[in-house]
């Protein structure tokens, strides 16, 4: 592209800003625009301030024009080979500052700040080269201005990887204490910047040292920082906790302290992020006391300037009563109400310190602090002066009204009383309620409202809803609603407010007192000047002609049928014309107590029963394609599951070749079965005939109520035939206790006629003995057996293994029967059997195991129990009383 004139660049700047996708396509690629600014730049016929222009756009749309970090790097490199091309002459010291900004720019907003990318190594060896020469004087304001710049770019380099200058903070810190010129602010800003960053790193452990060696720190760039970015927001202080040594301590105090007491000559604005900075730094630093704060706050309290009293609240939200004394808390209350109430201050001002007041941090607070609420020490008698008035400023009464009704409202006594009795009737005759009701005048007011801000629809359109929900309201609302027709089509198009404009329409469209010719002709004009284009005008388009088909009969049917055919035919957007020529259709060849039943909530239902044979083919396709995509409760469910059996994935058995003790340690180490493997087989309960003799792509869905187990995964089966075997499921449970529990199951399926149906099926039931599962025992003899037992009882011995416990039970089951329950219940469990005695050994998952000694004395049985999970007793204990009252 060649080069342009200074008048051809003024005129593409402003074609640019006026749409910059639209115009960088008309240019075929962003690569050729950016290439000729790029080369003007460098010519000698444009003037500074024209450059400065185009700078400006590489500085307000750098992805758009740069989109990847190739590009990115390589616009960079220019920018820096001009630069240095400039030198330091006097009559281009305006294009350097935005020179430098914008290479900055470029390389963070391209992802292009890498260590292997040269040209940001030469851009912070640039940057580093201009701040290091602080305080000489040379060069005069021009110098400055540029070594002020260089501080900018390099604190805007470390916010976007925080912890790149942590190791230059020695560096940093000499620098700012040589300068004497007016950039001093941004020497100090940038060292602050740094300092927190890399505190913060320091205490997430992302940097390795100590805080003495960070202060001092004259290192290169900390690149590992960038290629691991953190996350160091102010909201995860409370997690974060450094204890330096008392010597590192000492010189952070100093270092500090030195910045406290040069804040003064700062602007205001820097000086409350510089106060936000090292409060942060102080926080994080637990043994750092913030009385290093106090002389500030001192100097700080009778500020009238906004960011310094937010950078005051700031510090009292962190440190609360470690640096705010009750009476300071007090003072603060009295100054923010009497800055509230002080009539030279803007309106912004007053709504802020209004803001204040509602989210003030106490140094004891009762709430969160996240909602509105108001601090205990604010009454009634100090805050008399809120109180609206007549001669207030307009802008803030709302502001008011709702900080003083809550003041009245938590609040007790006479003043209290009398406050509410002041607010309700201030609110009374703002409102007119003290008359009767002015609803010409309210209606115009509305209209006025909605003129003057068509983003206001949305609130219109509540009121409406509300409006036409009170039966005491219903003639003014129809009044209100014809005059918003009336403004709406009568009033010239303007493009922002059309979508506005159509929402409104579109509720009106609901109501059938309302003529809807006049709405219908302003949407025929409107599609005919081809102003409803896009996808979303033409769905708000649809929905005013679909809420209008709703209507029975729906008003001026021609006038509709003309605009969907019109939109069906002309508009952009594929969907929007299929859907245009659908309610065409529907309009055309349906009454309109069909197209209306099809189209409401519900339509398929009710279009069933009003479709005939003649004319329902379109309505019983619409049909059949909704019920199609509808899952269909259907009670009872044509499918039951029925429990075959119980297992467990066991661990390997340990060598049998082992000597009793190791194999007992060998089988405690191994750990219990930590699946429950439930068995099922999932029967065709159903009709034989079709459609229910066939289900297809049956779903099982398992939900249990309790924390004990994970949850169970959904089971699908292809196929279910009421003339096939039934199919065997496998269901497996994986328990973080061995409780008992209960799973609800649901089932969706499909069947022949092509409808996805779903049934509720009997619960899953877990009971305690389900979890039982035997031990790898050998087949040793009985008496190797009988060691095996004995070496597991010592094991789980209460007194030498910590969670383990030992209980007792007695069992009313008398000697001659206690074999057969044994045998019913404990035949696979039973390692030793000897006469009248047994020694049964369990397992239960994930990782339990359960021992019993059961011996008869005299009519009962006595059964020593021993676990490693105390837990389970209780439930071990009622299971064994259920098998004597089930015997």
């Amino acid at each position: 592209m060649g080069s342009r004139g200074g008048e051809s660049w003024t005129s593409t700047i402003a074609a640019f800003r006026s749409g910059p996708t639209a115009f960088l396509s008309s240019q075929g690629t962003s690569n050729a625009f950016v290439d000729g600014l790029l080369q003007d730049l460098r010519s000698e016929r444009l003037a500074e301030p024209l450059k400065v222009s185009l700078l400006t756009l590489l500085l307000d749309y750098p992805t758009l024009l740069c989109p990847d970090a190739k590009a990115g790097q390589e616009a960079a490199a220019s920018l820096l080979s001009l630069f240095t091309q400039l030198g330091p002459a006097a009559k281009h010291a305006s294009l350097r500052c935005p020179l430098l900004f914008a290479t900055g720019t470029l390389l963070v907003a391209t992802e292009a700040l890498r260590e292997t990318c040269p040209t940001t190594r030469e851009y912070l060896a640039l940057l580093s080269q201009l701040a290091s020469d602080p305080g000489s004087g040379r060069g005069g304001a021009a110098e400055g201005a540029l070594r002020a710049a260089a501080c900018e770019c390099l604190r805007e380099v470390d916010c976007c990887s925080p912890g790149l200058l942590s190791g230059q903070l020695g560096t940093l810190c000499g620098w700012q204490q040589q300068e004497v010129t007016r950039a001093h602010q941004s020497y100090a800003l940038l060292y602050s910047t740094a300092l927190r960053n890399g505190v913060l790193l320091l205490a997430q452990g992302a940097r390795r040292g100590t805080l003495g060696e960070l202060l001092v720190g004259r290192e290169g760039l900390a690149w590992e920082a960038a290629r691991e970015p953190k996350e160091l927001s102010p909201a995860g202080l409370d997690q974060l906790v450094l204890m330096p040594s008392p010597g590192d301590l000492k010189e952070l105090k100093l270092v500090v302290s030195a910045l406290l007491e040069s804040s003064y000559l700062l602007s205001p604005a820097a000086q409350s992020h510089l106060l936000w900075q090292l409060a942060q730094v102080v926080s994080v630093v637990r043994t750092q006391s913030p009385a290093v704060f106090k002389a500030q706050l001192v100097r700080l309290f009778g500020t009238a300037d906004t960011g310094l009293q937010h950078a005051i609240l700031q510090l009292k939200a962190i440190f609360t009563d470690s640096l705010f004394t009750a009476e300071d808390e007090s003072f603060l209350l009295r100054r923010l109400v009497g800055l509230a109430q002080h009539p030279a201050l803007p309106t912004p001002a007053t709504l802020f310190h209004l803001d204040c007041l509602l989210h003030f941090p106490e140094n004891r607070p009762l709430g969160s602090g996240t909602d509105e609420g108001l601090p205990v020490l604010l009454t009634p008698g100090a805050t008399s002066g809120l109180l609206p008035g007549l001669f207030q400023d307009q802008g803030t009464v709302l502001a008011r009204l709702n900080l003083m009704c809550l003041v009245c409202a938590e609040s007790v006594g006479p003043l209290a009383e009398r406050g509410a009795g002041y607010l309700l009737e201030h609110v009374l005759a703002l409102g007119g309620c003290a008359r009767e009701p002015p609803m010409a005048e309210l209606t115009q007011c509305l209209l006025n409202l909605y003129r003057r801000s068509c983003a206001l629809a949305p609130n219109v359109i509540n009121l409406l809803d509300e409006a036409w929900g009170a039966a005491e309201e219903a003639s003014w609302v129809r009044s209100l609603a014809r005059a918003l027709q009336e403004l709406i089509v009568g009033a010239p198009v303007v493009p922002g407010d059309l979508g506005y404009h159509l929402k409104v329409l579109s509720r009106l469209a609901k109501e059938k007192g309302i003529p809807q010719a006049r709405t219908l002709r302003f949407l025929q004009y409107l599609v005919a000047r081809g102003q409803l284009g896009d996808w979303r005008s033409g769905q708000t388009l649809l929905s005013v002609c679909r809420n209008l088909m709703q209507l029975g009969p729906p008003p001026a049917p021609a006038l509709l049928a003309d605009l969907l055919q019109a939109v069906s035919l002309g508009h952009g957007d594929v969907d929007v014309k299929d859907r245009a020529h659908f309610y065409y259709t529907l309009l055309t060849n349906l009454s309109w107590e069909k197209h209306g039943a099809v189209l409401a909530p519900g339509g398929p239902l009710k279009a069933r029963t009003l479709s005939a044979s003649s004319s329902a083919s379109l309505v019983a396709d619409s049909e059949s394609f909704v019920a199609s995509l509808t899952v269909h409760p259907t009670e009872p469910a044509p499918v039951r599951l029925e429990w075959v059996g119980t297992s467990g994935e066991a661990p390997p058995p340990p060598d049998p070749q082992q000597d009793v003790d190791d194999y007992c340690r060998a089988l405690l180490e191994a750990g219990s079965p930590s699946r429950l493997c439930l068995t099922y087989r999932l029967v065709h309960t159903g009709a034989p005939d079709p459609p229910w003799d066939f289900l297809l792509c049956v779903e099982l869905r398992f939900s249990g109520s309790d924390r004990h187990y994970e949850p169970v995964p959904d089971v699908c089966v292809p196929c279910i035939s009421a003339h096939h075997p039934p199919r065997t499921l496998t269901l497996t449970l994986q328990p973080h206790c061995p409780y008992p529990t209960r799973l609800e199951v649901s089932a969706v399926y499909a069947t022949r006629d092509g409808l996805t149906r779903c049934s509720q099926l009997g619960p899953v039931e877990v009971a305690f003995p389900d979890l039982f599962m035997p031990l790898a025992v050998p087949a040793w003899p009985p008496e190797k057996r009988g060691r095996l037992f004995g070496a597991l009882w010592h094991q789980l011995d209460p007194g030498a293994k910590e969670g383990c416990a030992e209980s007792l039970t007695i069992l009313a089951v008398p000697p001659e029967e206690l074999g057969a329950v044994i045998r019913r219940h404990f035949a696979r469990y039973v390692v030793v059997e000897e006469g009248a005695d047994y020694e049964i050994a369990m397992s239960l998952p994930p990782r339990c195991h359960v021992l019993l000694r059961v011996q008869s004395v005299d009519d009962v049985a006595r059964v020593d129990i021993r676990t490693d999970n105390w837990k389970l007793l209780p439930c071990l204990n009622k299971y064994l009383q259920s098998l004597v009252e089930t015997r």
